[in-house]
């Protein structure tokens, strides 16, 4: 094709013989690489969520039955909360803090400051910024939050993340009033869920209560709904198997009772063999099951129940 543009262009067919590498995942199913924003209403456990994200991921345990894919480094900006705060909820969480987690409650540097400093730390993988509002507010000159001023943000936040090979999790808030698309209540206009990557939603039903619900959805993840509680020892988000075993169909309980506990396991034709199925069918069982937390695949194609 010819070209008088300094932009490329590619025919649909060159475009398919192109190869391109998988997406890449902070915590498998959950939370894949770039710009995700995570939202809910104020004080329900949004930031004892992102600490628990940093947790797992700068220790390599667990989250939600999900394995981050191995130990990274992450800077969490947590600048509505104090350091004696952070400390007890660190504390609180169980988990032993890794020398790979970094974090601060104060950032007076900007956007400039945090890109200088993540390409000095080239070891961040992750960079938690709790809130969005505080640490870029939109410029619009009416005070609001308007597509333009929202898209313009936005982009500088991709383009952070992109020269800085670090992805972002923005920490932020819903706005007031009903709408029936989860991804809509999110604050400010459609510039913020249209540039983003991947939305994570935490929502309760009323406010105090410790159950939750965990809505994700993005370009490089499946939609994925999780019930979750609230472990008020530990304040650490769990998967509610109580609400979520009554969804489960017929075949899949019939799968998960099959299942054996780490660190044995079983593998998908074997399953198939025992109940008469597919062993297609039976595999995409066990990954929606894997999805939902009730089992773990510590390796590839096998399958053990999840313990936490």
């Amino acid at each position: 094709m010819d070209q008088n543009i300094s932009m490329p262009i590619l025919t649909a067919a060159e475009l398919m013989k192109l190869e391109f590498p998988p997406p890449q995942w902070l915590v498998e199913g959950l939370l894949p690489e770039g710009l995700t924003v995570l939202s809910g209403a104020p004080k329900i456990g949004k930031s004892w969520l992102s600490l628990q994200i940093a947790l797992s991921i700068t220790t390599a345990s667990p989250l939600f039955g999900r394995a981050p894919a191995s130990e990274k480094s992450v800077l969490l900006l947590a600048l509505e909360d104090n350091e004696r705060r952070l400390q007890e909820r660190i504390s609180k969480c169980g988990l032993t803090p890794s020398e790979t987690f970094c974090l601060t409650t104060k950032w007076e540097d900007g956007l400039p400051g945090l890109k200088q400093f993540l390409l000095d730390n080239r070891n961040i993988k992750l960079c938690i910024i709790d809130t969005l509002a505080v640490f870029l507010p939109s410029q619009d000159a009416r005070g609001r939050n308007t597509y333009d001023a929202d898209v313009a943000r936005m982009r500088e936040l991709h383009n952070l993340g992109r020269d800085t090979g670090t992805s972002l999790l923005m920490i932020h808030h819903d706005k007031q009033g009903e709408d029936s698309d989860w991804a809509s209540k999110m604050n400010g206009s459609s510039g913020v869920i249209g540039t983003a990557d991947t939305l994570i939603r935490l929502s309760v039903q009323k406010r105090g209560s410790k159950q939750a619900k965990l809505q994700v959805t993005g370009r490089d993840v499946e939609d994925l709904e999780l019930n979750l509680k609230l472990d008020e020892m530990t304040m650490c988000w769990q998967i509610d198997k109580e609400q979520d075993d009554r969804k489960l169909t017929a075949l899949q309980s019939n799968v998960l009772k099959l299942v054996p506990k780490a660190p044995e396991t079983i593998r998908s034709r074997e399953i198939a063999g025992k109940l008469e199925k597919e062993q297609s069918q039976i595999s995409d069982i066990l990954k929606k099951l894997n999805y939902r937390g009730y089992v773990i695949s510590p390796a590839y194609g096998e399958y053990s129940l999840c313990p936490y």
